[in-house]
């Protein structure tokens, strides 16, 4: 299957404030927008190799040194699909990150009601992760979905829910079709790090909207990545997987030391099916 693969690269500079600092001095984020394609290219919310102008943070959306505004469940990926051969193996397991785009403690725990559906573990705290793995033994074919259900237990108490979807196809031996169009799309995310001691990591936070507000955090989703899950801390690169095709995302990033700064500039891309 075909995804589309984009590079995004973020560039802002994050002031400290004069109550609560973050940072000694000045720090930086820097982001410019490249795009990487298989086939025949992409589409993004700006041009290949371009810088844009550095963004004067605004006053955010409650992000700014200091300010406590509680826990908030980020999930990557938001949706799950599986699918496995009668009479074969159960498909491999899928991982799901929890993230918490807030700075209080963050338990959460997982239940679903499909009793084909293993879960492991069913609770921690946020950062962390936990594995899906259907188990197909005794199933006919068809198509399954359920839901999986992941709450939090901080300050927040949220809640929010992943759809499943496990299809069962009947061994064939008929001519290849097609492949269907992807139904997802990955973007590589990469940002100048903070070049001060006391940060211990970054959120990257996303969505289909813009707060259209400079400094503003005050999207959608949000994952937290440690300096120690990052292979490379002095060029950090992650993955945004599991994004709808077709859609406008946007994208900024934070960096956390016990409290989260203001946002950097955005970037957009174009999640187009090849």
């Amino acid at each position: 299957m075909v995804l589309t693969t984009l590079l995004l690269r973020l560039r802002k500079t994050i002031e400290s404030t004069s109550h609560q600092r973050l940072l000694s001095g000045s720090v930086t984020l820097g982001l410019m927008v490249l795009c990487l394609s298989l086939l025949t290219g992409c589409s993004s919310g700006g041009n290949a190799g371009d810088i844009p102008a550095i963004a004067e943070p605004g006053n955010g959306n409650g992000h700014g040194y200091g300010l406590d505004k509680g826990s908030t469940i980020g999930l990557n990926p938001t949706g799950l699909a599986f699918s496995a051969t009668l009479g074969g193996s159960s498909p491999a397991p899928q991982t799901v990150t929890v993230s918490n785009s807030g700075t209080g403690t963050l338990d959460w725990s997982v239940n679903t009601t499909a009793g084909w559906l293993l879960i492991s573990p069913t609770s921690a705290t946020a950062p962390s992760s936990f594995t899906v793995t259907p188990i197909i033994a005794g199933l006919a074919a068809g198509t399954y979905s359920t839901t999986i259900v992941v709450s939090g237990e901080g300050p927040a108490n949220t809640t929010q829910s992943i759809p499943v979807d496990l299809t069962i196809s009947t061994s064939t031996t008929s001519t290849p079709t097609t492949p269907a169009a992807p139904s997802t799309a990955s973007v590589f995310l990469a940002w100048n790090p903070v070049q001060d001691p006391s940060v211990t990591g970054y959120y990257v936070h996303f969505g289909l909207q813009s707060p259209n507000s400079d400094g503003s955090c005050t999207y959608t989703q949000s994952t937290f990545y440690s300096l120690a899950s990052l292979a490379n801390k002095s060029s950090p690169l992650v993955t945004m997987s599991g994004l709808a095709t077709n859609r406008t995302y946007f994208f900024a990033v934070s960096a956390y030391n016990g409290r989260e700064s203001t946002c950097s500039n955005e970037v957009s891309t174009f999640t187009q099916a090849i």
